[in-house]
């Protein structure tokens, strides 16, 4: 293993244990004013479709931008895992309480057979999944690479952004060649 991917791996763990410790109320104040300073981003009210990801666990809920941006008439993008070689497929959904399916590690996903699938190219704005951000804007992910792969090549959209609480923002993480960095972080106080 090289010192990039243990650093990475050592990293995550602290990470998911400092999130993990968050206590369940200030987990909810964060995530909804995160949520609400996406949602008050004028490429966000102008995007007509929005790839985000349904929050399992201990990360911020993602369900007010759903909801929100499906009652605006735009199209949520949701990803999928692949069936093996694994790697992120993209669909629109237009009902979260019908369209999705428990999908690999039990992340709410999209149920192919009920819903459309879409390109990159599709999507005018993307809320990208993160553990950290640093200051050049590259994110730690869980590890497996399925959002950098995504997003590689992409041209001037998605604008890809991050929200994350302040606490999980760095001066430098590790990054490898095929990280992507994103084009905003969004904070709490910013």
């Amino acid at each position: 293993m090289n010192d990039s991917v243990s650093a990475k791996k050592r990293l995550r763990q602290e990470l998911i244990a400092r999130r993990d410790a968050l206590a369940p109320a200030e987990r909810a104040r964060l995530g909804a004013l995160l949520m609400e300073r996406v949602m008050a981003l004028p490429e966000v009210a102008r995007a007509r479709s929005i790839l985000t990801t349904m929050a399992i666990g201990s990360e911020l809920d993602t369900s007010p931008l759903v909801a929100w941006a499906l009652a605006e008439g735009k199209a949520v993008i949701l990803p999928r895992v692949s069936p093996p070689p694994r790697h992120l497929e993209i669909y629109a959904i237009e009902d979260p309480g019908r369209d999705l399916v428990p999908g690999i590690w039990d992340i709410p996903e999209p149920d192919p057979a009920r819903c459309r699938r879409v390109t990159l190219s599709e999507v005018d704005f993307a809320l990208v999944p993160a553990l950290a951000i640093d200051r050049r804007r590259y994110r730690l992910g869980y590890g497996a690479g399925f959002f950098d792969r995504l997003l590689a090549g992409r041209g001037p959209k998605p604008l890809c952004v991050t929200a994350l609480p302040g606490a999980f923002h760095v001066e430098s993480l590790p990054v490898d060649a095929y990280d992507v960095p994103m084009d905003r972080v969004i904070s709490e106080s910013s």
